[in-house]
């Protein structure tokens, strides 16, 4: 039998989309604080069922007070056509509505010179509405949040507060012109560069790269950060997100703006993922970060039949531990260690595809299933063929009987660079400069040049244009 659900019903399932967590409410009250057009912003957490959100923007009209807490009621749109020309944060009309079904709301707002309201809601029930004297601006305060839906105030953990400072801290830094204040935590407004350093720390030596759709702050060598923004809206964006990872970054803050009309924001009730059309911005970010990352591509010089490869990059010298070299734009130091590691975990590949390993005999043959036959024969695998079973006798020097067996479920490939990872010999030493310039070389004929065989970053490359300002002179290419 089909019936109509209840008004009360429909309220709780809608509210439950929108007021998902303590996160997902203060994100609605931090979102209409910055489209207030603010000055400065407070955030005060005494808990995650109990925060409040000041502003000193344009304020609410007394009389328009009650038709915040209503549905489908807001000042950002007037119509659906106006999503492709949206350059606020909100526009659904829905957040306070659910929000103040599952908490104790009390709104206070003024617009510049007019008398301020307080609109008091419980659990979806107005109990005050009332003209106060009040400054411009406004404030919304959440008490006793998700009182009537125990189920979700259980399920929220113990982190809840520092889950809801590091969402403030976000909003701060997608926000660099307005002052934050997050409990005790103040951040000034400030260029987007010095926010970054507010809500990080200096400890963080991003390096920053911008275009003209995407600007981006990245760090290879430490882990945890990863954050997107489309519009200043902090999304998912996973091609992004992938790109960023593929070429070896492993925290990120990465800013795009792209037209209103090529964004669509209303994918999922909480905006936490948009859809773009283009992928313009895709391809500029990896055009950008191929400069700023990647070693140079070889000069291919043709000398009647034979074929030279000469790298733009030239050695300056070293200490014994960093390499030090140079093309036109950049300087590029290197770990001399690691260089030495990805070279020997690459010829070793390379020797071991073509059975060029040592190898070593086995006390009990290994009994394997004539299936694997082509895997052995690609890893130089000594066997036997006996009816249907395979009997391996001897094996390269540095697989293990484990590794072997492994071949069952894996590639030989993935297996072959497992165990070169594990037995690449580290040490090495340099006696000269023509010494150093025949290993660099074969470093550059690597097929990655990036990371060393454990995933550590080979080198550091510095604009010299940056070094040249310092001591005020100009770069002439």
């Amino acid at each position: 039998m089909i019936k109509r659900l209840s008004q009360e019903t429909v309220r709780r399932i809608s509210s439950g989309q929108i007021a998902s967590s303590p996160k997902a409410v203060l994100k609605e009250l931090i979102e209409n604080a910055v489209d207030s057009a603010p000055r400065e912003i407070r955030v005060v957490i005494d808990s995650p069922f109990s925060f409040s959100v000041s502003d000193d923007g344009v304020g609410i009209d007394y009389r328009e007070l009650p038709l915040t807490v209503e549905r489908f009621t807001t000042s950002k749109i007037s119509e659906f056509s106006d999503l492709n020309r949206l350059r606020t944060y909100g526009f659904r009309g829905e957040a306070l509505y659910a929000i103040s079904q599952v908490s104790f709301l009390t709104i206070k707002s003024s617009p510049s010179g007019q008398i301020g309201g307080k609109l008091v809601v419980r659990g979806g029930r107005v109990e005050e509405y009332s003209p106060i004297p009040y400054r411009k601006g406004t404030t919304v305060e959440i008490r006793e949040l998700f009182f009537n839906t125990p189920v979700r105030r259980k399920s929220v953990g113990r982190k809840g507060k520092s889950s809801l400072e590091n969402l403030s801290r976000i909003y701060a830094l997608a926000n660099p012109n307005v002052t934050f204040r997050i409990n005790d935590k103040f951040l000034p407004a400030s260029s987007l560069e010095e926010r970054v350093l507010q809500v990080f720390g200096k400890s963080w030596d991003f390096l920053k790269v911008e275009g003209k759709l995407v600007k981006v702050f990245f760090n290879r060598e430490k882990k945890g950060i990863k954050q997107v923004f489309v519009n200043r809206r902090p999304v998912g964006l996973p091609q992004a997100e992938k790109l960023l990872l593929d070429l070896g970054i492993k925290s990120f803050i990465l800013f795009i703006e792209v037209p209103p009309d090529l964004v669509d924001p209303n994918v999922t009730p909480t905006k936490e993922r948009v859809l773009i059309e283009s992928d313009e911005y895709l391809k500029e970010l990896e055009e950008l970060l191929s400069v700023q990352i990647k070693l140079p591509k070889f000069h291919v010089v043709r000398e009647e039949r034979e074929i030279e490869y000469r790298s733009p990059i030239k050695i300056i010298g070293s200490d014994g531990t960093v390499l030090i070299a140079h093309d036109a734009e950049n300087y590029y130091f290197f770990d001399l260690h690691l260089i030495h590691e990805r070279v020997n975990y690459e010829e070793l590949l390379e020797k071991l595809r073509k059975g060029e390993v040592r190898k070593v005999s086995l006390s009990k043959p290994l009994d394997l299933d004539k299936g694997l036959l082509e895997k052995l024969k690609d890893l130089g695998i000594g066997f036997e063929e006996n009816g249907e079973r395979l009997l391996v006798y001897e094996i390269p020097e540095i697989l293990s009987i484990e590794d072997i067996l492994n071949l069952k479920n894996s590639s030989p490939e993935t297996v072959a660079a497992v165990a070169c990872r594990r037995a690449v010999k580290s040490g090495y030493r340099i006696v000269n400069l023509e010494e150093m310039e025949e290993l660099f070389n074969r470093y550059l004929l690597c097929k990655d040049r990036e990371f060393c065989p454990h995933g550590r970053p080979i080198y550091y490359k510095m604009k010299k244009q940056k070094v040249y300002s310092q001591l005020g002179r100009k770069l002439k290419l």
